[in-house]
């Protein structure tokens, strides 16, 4: 049964310390997936009351491999020309690929998650933070932004982290010139290889966030709650493939007492902003 992809990877090259000392908790409020470790309420995260039991993994081990490769086969028309006219033997072909290969292996995997409720959603959004960044001009008059909610979160210990890449060109055939009158080809037959290998190792004991997953909350008409995962990396749980962002709630930003309502130019309504 495959399994969709929920879990986005945090970047290794810096590794982000566990809450509370690290930047990411539960309820954090990011611009990108990419860049976790830079939340925008970091000073005035709403606690999370209602998490779910931590769940933990022990010699927990994963290895992700993909290979690109692209292969051409070469008429050499130009090698008959270049021959007075006579046949051309068969081709030339040529084979170039691309391996990556990153094997994760833990002492321990702790999931923390949570589910935000409406009424959370509101109070987070209202951080100041939050409102300076929607009163942006970029965001302001635009006809709909977004900011992604931490919903769950990895973290791990004991880590030994191995990455590979491997880069090769293959080229076989024959280049030869068949003269039928002799029943013989003359020319060159053979193969030729080259390969590139890189491998990298990191080991760590402290604990530090692997990986985490969120929420969209789509800022338009409605402030809109969706799931999310294009670009994720881990596969966990058991929701359908389908790779669709599927709306779990609108929040009426009409009914929040603090809203403001602010033009949207680009749709000739207006969208609401949480005060803080």
């Amino acid at each position: 049964m495959a399994f969709a992809k929920t879990y986005f990877l945090c970047p290794t090259s810096d590794f982000i310390h566990p809450p509370p000392t690290g930047p990411l908790s539960l309820g954090s409020i990011i611009r990108s997936t990419s860049s976790p470790q830079y939340p925008l309420n970091r000073a005035k995260t709403v606690a999370v009351a209602d998490a779910f039991p931590p769940v933990v993994e022990t010699d927990w081990k994963k290895t992700v491999s993909t290979e690109k490769g692209v292969g051409l086969g070469v008429y050499a028309q130009f090698l008959q020309l270049a021959s007075g006219g006579l046949p051309v033997g068969p081709e030339v072909n040529v084979a170039h690929s691309n391996t990556t290969k990153s094997i994760f292996a833990f002492d321990t995997v702790t999931t923390l998650a949570f589910e935000p409720t409406q009424e959370y959603v509101q109070e987070a959004v209202k951080a100041p933070t939050i409102q300076t960044w929607l009163r942006e001009p970029k965001q302001k008059f635009a006809p709909s932004v977004s900011l992604f909610l931490v919903t769950g979160m990895k973290l791990v210990k004991g880590a030994r982290i191995k990455y590979s890449t491997s880069q090769s060109t293959k080229v076989s055939g024959n280049i030869g010139i068949d003269v039928p009158a002799l029943a013989t080809t003359f020319g060159p037959k053979g193969r030729w290889n080259s390969t590139n290998d890189d491998e990298t190792e990191i080991n760590r004991e402290s604990e530090f966030v692997f990986a985490f997953r969120v929420k969209r909350l789509k800022f338009g008409r409605k402030l809109a709650v969706e799931e999310y995962n294009k670009g994720a990396f881990l596969a966990i749980g058991d929701e359908k493939d389908d790779g669709i962002a599927v709306l779990v709630e609108d929040v009426d930003g009409s009914d929040i007492k603090t809203a403001i309502a602010v033009p949207d130019v680009a749709e000739n309504g207006i969208i609401y902003c949480v005060s803080a």
